[in-house]
């Protein structure tokens, strides 16, 4: 296939075809997709210098309709193909030849190159980095020879840099990761106004802060949980880890006077040590996941959104159900229920 084409001038046209034969590239890193040609607002490549009937002539060459088809088959076709590496895009931006011919004839002549290249994540793209290159020759007007290889050289290093350039990165940059470790961590740190959840720190009569005036029920506690979270990239894997918060505000929680005993507390500590086990399902659920790099953040947060509403229910069905403590009961119901997952989440950790 030819990439470079003359207009016909005197019946004779210049062409210079792209031929990857003693170019075969092996990259370590990548296959080729797609080659895109995004210029614009050029029509033709460049133009170069011949001899035609004694007279030299100057034609317009482009990449341009059929002709681009050259430079997308060599860039494809001298490249190995191996589709279990990371499929690679690249993006022509600019690639144009000028030549200038002197007094005496001589050619001289040069290619600048742009290519941008991104990875291809079959519904949307992820752009990496930017080459660019220029390459210089001189030729009498009778050789066309040396345009050939000169522009096969500064393509193939283009192909060439990419690989590198991933080599070097793929340890470090998260889009290109090829697998996430997921850990967790249980933030057991205390704080004056804040309860963070510690089976060996039960709640106590002086974390209920708030003065309240209507006093509908003996107390309230209001506890929630979330999480913080770190990630960086070793060795091509995403390693993140999440700080997992069970809390009670102080502030927020309250008893009403003459009903601080132990019965009350029981009953506000069950709220909290539901809590617990909500975020203790939540983080089991994170590890049955197939997580990936490409997906491994909107999991999170959507498993989070699914257990804060599980949350929400299973506060309000013990309340419902205990009375809010007034049903001994199902007091005790729930009591054996919490004792026992809590008991089983003590075994498993």
């Amino acid at each position: 296939m030819s990439c470079i084409e003359g207009a016909e001038a005197q019946n004779t046209r210049a062409r210079t075809a792209l031929s990857t034969r003693g170019f075969a590239i092996v990259p370590s890193g990548f296959y080729v997709r797609t080659v895109f040609d995004e210029r614009t607002g050029q029509d033709s490549t460049g133009a170069l210098f011949f001899s035609a009937d004694g007279e030299s002539v100057t034609h317009k060459i482009s990449l341009r309709s059929a002709s681009f088809a050259g430079v997308g088959e060599f860039l494809s076709g001298s490249v190995a193909r191996d589709t279990s590496l990371r499929p690679i895009n690249i993006r022509i931006q600019k690639l144009d030849i000028r030549e200038a011919i002197s007094a005496d004839g001589e050619i001289s002549g040069e290619i600048n190159l742009a290519f941008s290249f991104d990875l291809d994540k079959g519904d949307w793209t992820v752009p990496l980095t930017r080459y660019q290159a220029a390459a210089k020759y001189k030729r009498s007007l009778a050789n066309l020879a040396i345009v050939e290889p000169t522009l096969l050289n500064i393509l193939a290093n283009s192909v060439k840099f990419i690989d590198n350039w991933l080599a070097r990165e793929a340890s470090s940059d998260p889009n290109l990761a090829k697998k996430v470790k997921l850990s967790f961590h249980n933030y057991l740190e205390q704080h004056d106004d804040t309860v963070y959840y510690d089976a060996g720190r039960p709640l106590v009569w002086d974390d209920f802060r708030e003065a309240r005036r209507d006093h509908n029920f003996a107390a309230a506690v209001f506890p929630s949980f979330g999480y913080d979270q770190r990630s960086e990239v070793k060795d091509g894997v995403i390693h993140v880890e999440l700080d997992v918060k069970v809390f009670m505000v102080k502030s927020a929680s309250w008893a009403a006077p003459g009903a601080q005993n132990a019965y009350n507390l029981n009953h506000e500590q069950r709220h909290f040590d539901l809590v617990k086990l909500v975020a203790d399902r939540f983080k089991k659920k994170l590890l049955s996941e197939k997580l990936s790099p490409e997906n491994y953040q909107g999991v999170i947060n959507f498993e989070y959104l699914e257990f804060y509403r599980e949350m929400n229910k299973i506060q309000k069905d013990y309340d419902e159900q205990t009375s809010h403590g007034k049903s001994q009961s199902q007091q005790d119901i729930w009591n054996r229920r919490i004792d026992l997952e809590l008991k089983q989440l003590s075994a498993d950790n």
